[in-house]
């Protein structure tokens, strides 16, 4: 066997046996041995976990800062969702997306609480970060066929911060 086919199997061997390692610690073997699927899939690829109502927050903001219409209501039902679509029909796709964008300019960053989960309904306290201010929202969501979707959110309210964002800590 020459110098460089050693090299090799080697080095095949050595991958082969990390990829067993990463397998063995994301429980990949079990799954294939008991033919089930779990969170995740194999090495991340296949079974995925439903996403939870702090995923649709997140892909409702995201397509709110992007300007993305059509992701951005993707993630309502119900009402909202009719409200919005009839916003986007008198304000046509261009200006709906520039309004999408404007809204959402300014946030500095979000933190959520963890979903209240009651059934086939959730609420989520979302907290928007602002260089000058904060502001609290409940956000209320509904599991539908496709995932779950907001329904209705409150009103926003002020927060009074004691430290202002960006202010230099020592």
């Amino acid at each position: 066997m020459s110098k460089d086919a050693k090299a090799q199997a080697i080095t095949i061997t050595l991958i082969a046996a990390a990829l067993g390692v990463i397998a063995w610690n994301q429980g990949g073997f079990d799954a294939l041995w008991r033919g089930t699927s779990y969170e995740g899939g194999f090495l991340g690829i296949g079974a995925s976990k439903e996403a939870e109502p702090r995923d649709v927050i997140y892909a409702m903001l995201d397509a709110a800062r992007d300007g993305i219409v059509d992701d951005y209501l993707d993630c309502y039902v119900g009402q909202m969702d009719r409200t919005l679509r009839q916003s986007l029909e008198e304000m046509g796709a261009d200006r709906f997306s520039k309004f999408l964008r404007e809204r959402n300019r300014d946030i500095k960053g979000i933190a959520m609480n963890a979903p209240k989960e009651v059934g086939h309904e959730a609420e989520v306290r979302v907290e928007y970060v602002y260089a000058d201010r904060n502001e609290v929202q409940e956000i209320y969501l509904e599991r539908t066929g496709g995932g779950w979707k907001i329904a209705r959110v409150s009103d926003i309210r002020r927060v009074e911060t004691p430290v202002p964002y960006g202010t230099p800590v020592y």
